[in-house]
């Protein structure tokens, strides 16, 4: 079954009962850069009532993390959680920030807040197909650098990080689908004794 994600963070507010809802999105790639996310995001929402989250990881959505923040257990979290598994979404981060206003909303009225916050913020988001992506760490000399980066270019894929010293260490990520293009590249570059490589997953 096709699985989508999000192409960019995506907010929206809505209010209930005098309580406000923001839903934040956010397209991710692991748990580590979820938590580093959230904990963002608790520091800049620390006055809000509660924060609760979930998200989902993988193209078989094989990661599934939710939590209610203080909310009565099943009430915000999972919402959240299920509102992502509706749409076929994954690896996509979903925090939900309330702010208190007074009138208690009852457990039903909680379930229905939560996945209502976090439904509108989807149907604002660009959705975009979800791709599995390979990771590589690439050492080369200079001179053949813009030639490897002209490759990964070429094969759609992604350098997330760099780092210059007598030699050049990348590291990227690239589409599953283009792995075998990138391995032949690789190979006869590395027979030519002009750079190294390690898959990383």
């Amino acid at each position: 079954m096709m699985k989508y994600t999000i192409k960019d963070s995506t907010t929206n507010s809505i209010k209930i009962q005098r309580s406000e809802f923001i839903a934040f999105l956010h397209p991710v790639t692991d748990a580590q850069i979820c938590q580093e996310l959230l904990r963002e995001h608790q520091i800049q929402y620390s006055d809000a009532t509660h924060n609760c989250y979930a998200y989902v990881l993988g193209f078989e959505a094989e990661t599934q993390y939710y939590s209610d923040a203080g909310e009565p257990c099943g009430t915000a979290g999972k919402p959240i959680l299920n509102s992502l598994l509706r749409n076929e979404l994954s690896g996509v981060l979903a925090i939900v920030t309330r702010y208190y206003g007074g009138v208690k909303l009852g457990v039903k009225g909680l379930i229905e807040a939560y996945s209502q916050a976090c439904t509108k913020a989807i149907e604002l988001a660009q959705i975009v197909p979800y791709e599995e992506f390979s990771h590589y760490q690439i050492t080369c000399d200079y001179p053949y650098l813009e030639r490897l980066r002209h490759q990964i270019v070429q094969l759609k894929g992604v350098e997330t990080a760099s780092n210059f010293h007598e030699n050049v260490d990348l590291k990227i990520k690239i589409p599953k689908s283009r792995e075998l293009d990138l391995e032949e590249f690789l190979v006869s570059a590395k027979a030519l004794h002009r750079l190294e490589y390690i898959r990383e997953d």
